[in-house]
């Protein structure tokens, strides 16, 4: 089996040949004049939410923000004209080159989801507080929010035509979800429904990434119509999930983002015995994409290379990945 076809073995509940990583089955493009983009890059969104680069990743720069109140969110919240974008333009540059039969092509779809994208206009604590004393002004910007993903994941799988999309709203931290269960199901769910029912009409696979601890909603990823489950982080009962959900969910993480493989300077015998672990521990189920967390000062290694690290990993993924 080549990348894609033992993907699809997985997507198909399938035993695969071997366990791969993240960026080595898949073709992942950026879409670098998305309004969403400067989450990976930097910048001014369209939203208007200003992206700062950190050596770990860009993050809403802290202190400014576009909105105080969920109420008025009409007044000072506008969404990008998502007409203005070509998407066509996009994806032929992207995709030159690429090979369809080879490769999983993946595009960020919702990336910055509806709880995140709260976070991103008014921060963690107004975001919070909206969801529990305003729920009725957080299902009005829900409902908008929802329409406005909709038509630009719809141009973005007309340009595209990915096989993979990604739906990701970090809802956890470390501990447990920022918010109960409860407010999860009731105020952030149906939107989540909504973009990823949009999504899974058209006929594409559907992955949720969601950092934390999310033990709790796993099952949910299931019900919303996602197959993936990325960044799967250790805090979270991985293995407990891998055997009560079997095929039905694959599991793309493992890594040990707290402890040492997780630094900006791991060794290189830190991350291949890392990669070793995830292998030996999570891989023998059959549903599960190792998912390598390495940065330098310059950023994320699978984005950005320039890492010799990479290489080993790799190197040593090839030879104890094969099931």
């Amino acid at each position: 089996m080549n990348q894609r076809e033992n993907f699809y073995a997985m997507i198909r509940g399938e035993k695969p040949e071997f366990i791969t990583a993240t960026g080595m089955y898949n073709k992942m493009c950026l879409m670098p004049l998305d309004p969403e983009s400067p989450q990976f890059f930097g910048g001014t969104d369209g939203f208007g939410v200003n992206w700062v680069v950190t050596p770990t990743g860009a993050i809403p720069e802290p202190g400014k923000y576009v909105l105080e109140d969920i109420k008025d969110w009409k007044k000072y919240v506008k969404f990008p004209d998502i007409d203005a974008v070509d998407y066509k333009a996009m994806a032929e540059q992207e995709l030159a080159g690429y090979n369809r039969d080879e490769l999983v092509l993946t595009v960020p779809g919702a990336v910055v989801g509806f709880f995140t994208r709260l976070v991103a206009l008014m921060g963690f604590e107004n975001a919070l507080i909206s969801l529990v004393c305003d729920p009725e002004s957080c299902h009005e910007f829900g409902e908008a929010f929802a329409e406005f993903e909709i038509k630009r994941l719809n141009k973005i799988i007309d340009a595209y035509q990915p096989d993979l999309i990604w739906y990701g709203d970090d809802v956890a931290h470390a501990r447990g979800l920022f918010m109960s269960p409860e407010t999860y199901f009731n105020v952030i769910r149906p939107y989540t429904k909504k973009i990823i029912d949009a999504a899974t009409s058209r006929n594409v696979i559907v992955g949720y990434h969601c950092c934390g601890k999310c033990e709790d909603i796993v099952g949910d990823f299931i019900e919303l119509g996602c197959k993936i489950w990325s960044s799967a982080q250790i805090m979270n009962d991985i293995e407990g999930i891998q055997k009560k959900y079997g095929n039905r969910l694959i599991i793309e993480g493992g890594w040990d983002t707290m402890g040492r493989p997780g630094c900006i300077d791991a060794t290189e015998k830190e991350i291949c015995d890392e990669v070793v672990r995830c292998v030996n521990t999570y891989g023998k189920y059959g549903n599960f994409i190792i998912f390598p967390v390495m940065f330098t000062e310059k950023g994320n290694s699978l984005i950005i290379g320039d890492d010799p690290r990479v290489s080993a990993m790799i190197e040593t993924l090839n030879r104890v990945g094969k099931l």
